[in-house]
């Protein structure tokens, strides 16, 4: 007899905790054995420690449920709320700042046509002097004219006719541009210049004066950036009221004796800023940190959206990396100076090569995110403070039943198993309490019921040893059944039973997964006498397989697969002589392996379908051929080992390089082919290396 008081007094006075608990109820007489009562001692020990370890504070309780249970609500309210505002966030500036640049480029490209466009008119209206060539009284014809003779300049303040032409052409200039300043129109061969300010003319001796060249040191057409207008050496002349000080750009075109180079005269014509004000003023806003530019080769102000700019150089930080751009474009600018995006377009024209750029700060591109941002995160604060409150009070109702039960484990750790349960819950805390209740009732039955559970155990692990049986048994069967065959004068019977046997051997050694291709040929050459005998004389094969391609070694089971096919749905014995012929030859580095047969062949769409199917991998063969009425060999449900198993095989060994071909013959039959690697690929690798070795021997000898 067993007492369960014994073993929990056993334990506890091993624990050294408490003074020995016994327990008054006992099992009913046991039959068992030593180990069987050991077994069911042991159970209740652990049970009981582990009961013990919980009153005593384990690291489980330490870590209280009722703050693990605050945390996992805290978070799964407050991972959300962030992860939504962060997302927000970054998708805002995701889209603001695509949105702008999309708005930014188009409106950049607009502003770079209408500067072409103004720069261009300019030009257009000062080289408006070579349309009088060949016209007597023009100004080009009166310029042209004075490479011959000087013109007289000794009359310092002389002012023009309504008939000088060069009092004529500047006057038609000045009204057809409203943004002229003033303009400078020099004679080389006499040194004569002739200033034309507001609507003042005046006409001097200059010799002081030096036509302007370009970046180059050449006489060619340019524009001067932005700068404060001067006089050309005429102030003296002048009068007090006329001399004043306006930002002016400047347009320089050197006047050529046409068809030469050779400079007759020079005209400069000064014009404000107000047309750029106007075309670039759009462009961007001014009560934002936005700047534009319009930039000369050498990074000079042509134009500015900030004034304290004209007369010097940029020097930001990324004018060299503008230098290196070319067309349109933009790109992303971090320093101490500036973070943002820089917008680009350049100009080049005859007289001009310009780029035109626009600053945008990231302050001002993510002005709205941040906003957005800032209202989520306030919304998210106030979610937080009540999410704090309500997973106060949730985890108060649902760890309060918890407690409870922890204090009623601890009453029954002291021996006491009729403590009644307070839980009065309905949930599945007050379910698990009641379920306690029941089992500190039945823990008698339980130890019953372990104990039968043991010998149920012990009877089937019997039962199972002497289930099992040795494989060489059926072997050692079956060669006791061809003796007796032989012995009996059955020398055919004693044949088929060797042939089966062999089979049996062969394909039930798992420990072989690759044999030479003669042993295949073996394997298949006793299931096909098995089906000789079947079908006697209404059955012929051939076996046609080259020497060399005898000693290659295959994986293992695959040409039986390809000739169990033929009897499966090929060939019933009815249909006349049944012929298969298996072929194996060594081409190159491939092993071509053939097997042909005089069968029924396949549908033409269910071979199509068989051929796609194996290209493209698929496994699920059972499925497509029972749609077309055939069924794939060895498919799932059959022998286990299909087509696709010797292929899939084939090509995990070899790679892709395994090709398979599939036909049907004439006039009746199916034609199977797989062209099988000799090498691996890392064995075809590892013997290029070794031909290159040896042929650097030879070599060398």
């Amino acid at each position: 007899m067993l007492r369960f008081d014994v073993w929990y007094s056993e334990y506890t006075a091993e624990a050294g905790e408490r003074p020995p608990i016994m327990m008054t109820e006992k099992v009913d007489d046991i039959d068992m054995d030593t180990s069987s009562a050991y077994t069911i001692k042991s159970s209740i020990k652990e049970s009981v420690k582990s009961i013990s370890e919980e009153g005593r504070g384990s690291p489980m309780i330490r870590n209280s449920i009722r703050k693990k249970l605050l945390i996992l609500l805290l978070a799964a309210t407050a991972i959300p709320i962030c992860s939504s505002i962060a997302i927000s966030y970054f998708y805002t500036r995701s889209t603001v700042t695509a949105t702008a640049i999309e708005q930014n480029s188009s409106r950049i490209e607009l502003g770079k046509l209408n500067a072409l466009n103004y720069f261009n008119t300019l030009n257009q209206q000062s080289v408006s002097i070579y349309s009088g060539i060949n016209v007597a009284d023009s100004l080009y014809s009166y310029l042209e004219s004075t490479k011959k003779q000087a013109v007289d300049s000794s009359n310092s303040a002389a002012v023009a006719t309504s008939y000088d032409p060069v009092y004529l052409h500047l006057f038609n200039l000045y009204q057809a541009n409203k943004d002229i300043y003033q303009m400078h129109f020099y004679i080389a061969n006499g040194s004569q210049s002739n200033l034309w300010l507001n609507g003042y003319f005046r006409r001097a001796y200059n010799p002081g004066y030096l036509m302007p060249k370009d970046s180059a040191g050449e006489y060619k057409p340019f524009i001067q950036p932005a700068h404060t207008n001067t006089q050309y050496g005429l102030a003296p002349i002048l009068p007090p009221s006329k001399i004043s000080k306006a930002l002016v750009f400047t347009l320089n075109r050197p006047l050529y004796e046409a068809p030469t180079v050779s400079v007759l005269g020079y005209l400069s014509i000064d014009v404000r800023l107000d047309g750029l004000n106007q075309i670039f003023g759009k462009l961007y806003s001014g009560d934002r940190h936005e700047q534009l530019y319009l930039l000369d080769q050498e990074g000079r102000f042509i134009y500015s959206s900030n004034v304290e700019n004209y007369g010097t150089i940029l020097r930001e930080g990324w004018e060299e990396k503008l230098k290196s751009t070319s067309g349109s474009g933009h790109f992303e600018w971090r320093d101490d100076g500036f973070s943002g995006i820089i917008f680009y377009d350049h100009l080049n024209t005859g007289y001009m090569n310009s780029v035109l750029v626009k600053q945008i700060p990231f302050t001002d591109l993510y002005r709205s995110a941040n906003e957005l941002t800032g209202i989520n995160s306030g919304i998210a604060a106030a979610s937080l403070i009540v999410a704090i409150i309500g997973t106060v009070v949730v985890s108060l109702q649902i760890t309060r039943p918890i407690k409870q039960l922890l204090r009623y484990v601890k009453k029954v750790q002291s021996g006491n198993l009729q403590v009644p349960m307070n839980v009065t819950s309905k949930d599945e805390i007050g379910l698990l309490a009641r379920r306690m209740e029941t089992m500190m009732e039945t823990i008698d039955q339980l130890i019953l019921r372990e104990y039968r559970l043991e010998l149920a155990n012990k009877t089937n692990q019997l039962k199972a040893l002497q289930a099992q049986i040795n494989p060489h048994f059926l072997y050692n069967a079956m060669q006791l059944i061809g003796t007796q065959a032989l012995h009996s004068g059955s020398v055919n019977t004693y044949r088929l039973v060797g042939n089966l046997a062999k089979m049996m051997r062969y394909s039930m050694n798992y420990e072989e997964t690759e044999v030479a291709l003669r042993r295949e040929v073996e394997h298949v050459t006793a299931y096909l006498e098995l089906q000789k005998e079947r079908f006697e004389e209404a059955f012929q094969y051939q076996l046609e397989f080259e020497e060399e391609a005898l000693r290659i070694t295959v994986p293992k089971m695959i040409l039986q697969p390809l000739v169990e096919n033929y009897f499966k749905h090929g060939y019933d014995g009815q249909l006349g002589q049944g012929e298969i012929r298996l072929q194996a030859k060594v081409s190159g580095e491939l092993l071509s392996l053939q097997v042909e047969d005089n069968g029924t062949g396949m549908e033409a769409g269910a071979l199509e379908e068989l051929t796609r199917r194996i290209e493209a991998g698929d496994k699920d063969f059972s499925r497509a051929l029972a749609e077309t009425g055939q069924q794939e060999s060895g498919a799932e449900g059959d022998s286990g080992i299909g087509l696709l198993n010797v292929v899939t095989r084939l090509r995990l060994y070899y790679g892709e390089e395994v090709s398979v071909r599939i036909s049907n013959r004439s006039p009746s039959g199916l034609s199977i082919t797989l062209n099988i690697p000799l090498w691996r690929p890392e064995e075809r690798a590892g013997s290029a290396w070794q031909d290159k070795l040896r042929s650097d021997e030879e070599e060398k000898s």
